[in-house]
């Protein structure tokens, strides 16, 4: 390496470090221009693209950096989580355990290579080997916030929630405006008079002026305060924070009222045959609403020996964007809804499944529980005729207030209308006549279940669950508590206690806030 480009090669990490990525991508440039073999200016160039959001462009230059220096572990971890980003967990998969095999040789490991690693696991799902690297990564070098911050998120996933309690508060301790972390640390309960955030949490909401931080601290203030039984102050730091937030966004429930319309016109106008899909029964998909026992359901089913859970897969959607071709920026819309009349839905069924095999084909079935594929039942069922999706049914009250009470994915667009106690009616509504709609044109493949007459007679219904799911009842379907597969979803703490009923008529706490509410669902009944 000529005292050129190593001067350059520096110039570049520092100002890819300080977020100066014009002044990066010349450095990199330069080096090229000198040696066109220098893998790490590639590698580097795939770091600018990924922050970016470019992940299609980041993989193309990390393979290229790969190619000119194989095994390096930092490159194969990087080209794990990237494909992982991208959904393709088969590669993932294959570049992860690349890199695990590689690092297990070395003699001085890197705690950024092992952190990466980490997050490629926890991106598939595969949290247990998540862990692992995590904590080595906290190991070698324990004053970077963010290592501890995922150890304690992969943690909370496999039910492990005292050491996840530590690793936010070591991460709150090194950054204590890591607004996250205050999410995720309040999230783990515990919260009571004697022990709780709220000073702290009110002055961290008093000073941060941006939306997504604000949400964090509100609905971090909202749990403590609800743990205290006051919600009157729980509502008001949640709305205040939701307001903030929505001020921001360009959403409009129209066009989520433009996409129902589509579906069902889609299904009711359009032929259609569930003839033409791949041929197998393996995948079993739970859907509905969020927050309405969908990890319930998915517990119980995956407490059966012939049955592994999968997770939350956003494969099938994005498989349907991309066949579609649509270059909309919403993954699902009415464009999108009218091009899948040109999917090959048999090969849509073929790339789901083997889409899916980093973590399934190790048991005869598996469970997706993606809540909103509620959107894609028509079009899952014709690119899979056997699969069978178990929608929940949940009081539209406890539904809407637990769904405004959640704080979904930031700048995910699916979740939009939770940002809102009125666009969460109208979108419950929109859900529930799908559903019918679903209902009606599938009822061999699809099943509504009701979540309340599950928790108060869960032995009779989970018989009914796993008889349309097509499998022998086991005893064990019930015990979802012994179930130690992860669970990354709002649900992970309540779903490692026996089934109970404790969420039940939860939407009464909120009751003062609630007239505008029942005036929307009243008046969908009445007409």
């Amino acid at each position: 390496m000529s005292s050129t480009i190593k001067v350059l090669h520096q110039q570049a990490q520092q100002a890819l470090n300080q977020g100066l990525y014009q002044q990066a991508h010349q450095h990199l440039i330069s080096i090229l221009q000198q040696d066109k073999y220098f893998a790490d200016a590639y590698f580097l160039l795939a770091m600018i693209a990924s922050a970016h959001h470019n992940l299609a462009k980041a993989i193309e230059l990390i393979k290229q950096a790969n190619s000119l220096a194989p095994n390096n572990p930092e490159y194969l971890s990087q080209l794990a989580k990237h494909y992982a980003l991208e959904n393709n967990h088969v590669e993932a998969l294959y570049f992860a355990e690349l890199a695990a095999k590689l690092i297990a040789q070395l003699t001085v490991q890197s705690s950024l290579t092992l952190d990466t690693l980490g997050v490629a696991y926890s991106q598939m799902g595969l949290h247990e080997k998540a862990v692992k690297f995590f904590k080595k990564s906290v190991a070698i070098n324990d004053r970077n916030p963010n290592y501890f911050f995922n150890l304690g998120a992969s943690l909370k996933f496999i039910g492990d929630f005292e050491g996840a309690r530590k690793a936010y508060k070591k991460t709150i301790s090194m950054a204590p405006n890591y607004y996250k972390a205050h999410s995720a640390l309040t999230g783990l309960g515990g919260i009571s008079e004697d022990y709780n955030h709220i000073p702290l949490l009110e002055r961290l909401f008093k000073q941060t002026q941006h939306a997504d931080d604000r949400l964090h601290i509100g609905h971090a203030l909202a749990r403590e305060y609800e743990a205290l039984e006051d919600f009157d102050k729980a509502f008001y730091y949640l709305e205040t924070a939701k307001k903030f937030k929505l001020e921001q966004l360009k959403y409009n429930i129209d066009e989520d009222k433009t996409l129902f319309k589509s579906l069902a016109s889609h299904f009711k106008d359009s032929k259609y045959s569930l003839s033409q899909g791949f041929e197998t029964d393996e995948a079993i998909f739970v859907v509905g609403m969020p927050r309405s026992g969908t990890t319930l359901v998915e517990r119980i089913i995956s407490q059966h020996t012939d049955v592994t859970s999968a997770g939350e897969l956003q494969h099938f959607g994005l498989l349907v964007k991309k066949m579609t071709k649509t270059t909309s920026n919403r993954v699902i819309d009415a464009e999108t809804v009218t091009a899948t009349k040109d999917i090959n839905f048999k090969a849509l069924g073929k790339a789901y499944i083997e889409s899916t095999r980093a973590i399934t084909g190790k048991t005869a079935r598996f469970v997706d529980k993606m809540p909103l594929n509620v959107l894609y039942v028509g079009f899952i069922l014709q690119a899979l005729p056997k699969a069978k999706i178990i929608c929940l049914d949940r009081n539209p009250l406890d539904t809407i207030v637990s769904n405004f009470r959640q704080l979904f994915s930031v700048n995910q667009s699916y979740y939009s209308y939770a940002y809102d106690l009125q666009t969460t009616t109208e979108f419950y509504l929109l859900f529930k006549q799908l559903a019918e709609l679903w209902l009606a044109l599938f009822p061999d493949n699809f099943y509504l279940i009701n979540y309340e007459k599950l928790v108060n007679d869960p032995i009779n219904e989970a018989k009914q669950l796993i008889e349309f799911c097509d499998l022998s009842w086991q005893e064990q379907c019930v015990d979802i508590h012994q179930n130690s597969a992860p669970v990354a979803t709002a649900s992970a703490l309540q779903v490692r206690s026996p089934i109970n009923n404790r969420s039940v008529d939860n939407w009464k706490k909120y009751d003062a806030y609630l007239d505008g509410v029942k005036k929307s669902l009243a008046t969908k009944v009445d007409t």
